[in-house]
């Protein structure tokens, strides 16, 4: 292996221990463990589990934001409904969800209070997520396909709703297949549950 395979083996490596034990039980020893190499290896090509950690949700991160960008309400086709046109834009995000579902977990289920280091990680990777969704509320009000609303509030509001559908579908298993559920839940961020949407004041 050169340089650049062997840390992208120990990345590798780590993921699977973050997986398995969770970032705050996870040690280096651990990991040096796992990976079968001597301590020296590892701090030849890292400083910490940290460091780990960050570049994996960092990558993580940058594929999503580029999958969730890619889902332009503005481009919606007019001939059909707005629901349906943004879940056919959606699938490729809910693949790449599934390949990546042990980072995913691990995010989700993140425990935070323990790791000042940690904390602030998930709560930049959750605001990095919240402002790719305000961008798409407010690109989508500009084109006006989406009513002129607080978009900052709203998109709290839809990633609280995806969190939660993403804790019942890879975590607790209890949604075997989210493809056959797109649109519902499109439609509900789109349109709500009433039949007739009043015209608050």
């Amino acid at each position: 292996m050169n340089k650049k395979e062997r840390k992208e083996y120990i990345l590798n490596c780590a993921r699977t221990v973050f997986t398995k034990k969770g970032f705050h039980a996870t040690t280096v020893t651990d990991i040096i463990q796992h990976a079968r190499i001597a301590r020296s290896t590892f701090y030849a090509h890292f400083t910490s589990k940290d460091e780990i950690f960050s570049i994996l949700v960092d990558n993580f991160l940058a594929s999503l934001v580029e999958k969730i960008l890619s889902i332009n309400i503005s481009r919606a086709h007019s001939e059909s409904t707005l629901a349906t046109d943004i879940r056919e834009m959606t699938l490729e995000l809910v693949e790449f969800i599934e390949k990546n579902a042990d980072i995913a977990r691990l995010i989700i289920t993140a425990q935070q209070g323990y790791n000042t280091f940690f904390d602030k990680k998930i709560e930049e990777f959750f605001r990095t997520v919240h402002a790719s969704i305000q961008k798409l509320l407010e690109e989508g009000i500009q084109e006006g396909n989406v009513r002129p609303c607080r978009s900052e509030i709203i998109a709290y509001a839809i990633l609280g709703c995806i969190k939660q559908v993403m804790l019942h579908w890879l975590v607790f298993g209890e949604i075997s297949d989210i493809r056959p559920v797109l649109v519902d839940l499109i439609a509900y961020n789109l349109y709500g549950i009433a039949l007739k949407v009043p015209v608050f004041k």
